[in-house]
């Protein structure tokens, strides 16, 4: 048994000798010019320059597919303010008149964000989303008096 024993560890000793891996031998790197960084830190700022402008190109469309809808639902709405007894018109007129001007903000907004760029692209983008809730919260109310 004692044999056993020491025949047991023996193996278990060998055993784990011969896990440990050979070192490999390093790599030799050619050390980094200051070109190389300039090169790379200028194309990173191109692609981003890049993704940003197309980031500000997609949103742009969205807002402005946004804005063509609304004028499409505030025409329908002053149709229908056209049927309506004098002081509903007139309640609804001053109402369309209000999302009008609310249109127009976020209007003057999206052409703001034509000249910008990162930092600020992101403030417009912020204040444009704002505006466009408001619009749309203020359109839902108005919309709720001809249901």
């Amino acid at each position: 048994m004692k044999r056993f024993l020491i025949l047991f560890v023996c193996m278990g000793v060998m055993a784990l000798a011969g896990c440990g891996g050979k070192e490999e031998p390093a790599e030799t790197k050619k050390p980094v010019t200051m070109e190389e960084v300039k090169k790379e830190a200028g194309e990173a700022a191109k692609s981003a320059e890049a993704y940003t402008r197309q980031q500000m190109d997609e949103y742009r469309q969205q807002v402005q597919a946004k804005l063509e809808d609304y004028d499409k639902k505030l025409d329908e709405m002053r149709t229908k303010a056209e049927k309506m007894k004098k002081e509903a018109k007139a309640e609804t007129e001053q109402r369309i008149a209000e999302l009008r001007k609310k249109r127009d903000e976020a209007a003057k907004e999206l052409e703001k964000m034509q000249s910008t760029s990162g930092k600020v692209w992101e403030d417009i983008k912020k204040g444009l989303d704002s505006a466009l809730e408001e619009m749309d919260k203020a359109y839902q109310q108005a919309a709720s008096r001809f249901k």
